[in-house]
């Protein structure tokens, strides 16, 4: 009796270690954002690269709070869509590949600094509606356009330039909508 405790007992230990590593080898590849350091202030001026890409791209001097760190108001254009923001508050700054695509095609085994650079890399990132943020989500090109042509098809020539640039995979749904695209854009 004793015997068989222990060999059930053995039994056990081993499954249990062996789920442990599958479990540990999922979790390595899952995607977490926290993984990926975004908005950060990478030349010490208070202002993160949020703040730093709204005032870049204001059409307008853009005006802070009191310690100049945090922009409130500009004016910029939409990426997706032709409109025109005032407000800081009212617009999200959109990674044009997101972070979650990236990890799933490539980017899980950068290392954390390449991690870093992607996420606020200035090319990559593109002022939008929150809305639209919203809609987009971690959504590919086979999966999210913006509904105007002209704006459809520079997001899409944009999306392949930062797919080649970090060698980011081009997977087959997005393949076969550049295909469907190309009567229609210059891509």
């Amino acid at each position: 009796m004793k015997h068989n405790f222990i060999s059930i007992f053995a039994v056990l230990f081993l499954f249990s270690c062996a789920t442990q590593k599958v479990h540990e080898s999922q979790n390595k590849n899952k995607y977490l954002r926290s993984e990926w350091n975004h908005w950060t202030d990478s030349d010490g001026d208070c202002l993160n690269t949020r703040a730093e890409i709204l005032k870049q791209r204001s059409l307008v001097a853009v005006k802070t709070n009191k310690k100049g760190c945090t922009v409130k108001t500009g004016k910029w254009k939409d990426y997706y869509y032709p409109e025109i923001h005032t407000s800081a508050s009212k617009v999200d700054i959109d990674h044009l590949i997101p972070l979650k695509h990236a990890h799933d095609v490539g980017g899980a085994n950068w290392s954390e600094l390449g991690k870093e650079k992607f996420a606020n890399d200035p090319e990559n990132l593109v002022i939008t509606n929150r809305s639209y943020n919203r809609q987009k989500g971690a959504k590919s090109i086979a999966e999210w356009l913006p509904r105007h042509k002209d704006y459809a098809c520079k997001y899409v020539s944009d999306w392949i330039r930062i797919k080649k640039k970090y060698a980011l995979k081009l997977r087959d749904d997005e393949r076969q909508t550049i295909e469907s695209l190309k009567g229609e854009c210059h891509i």
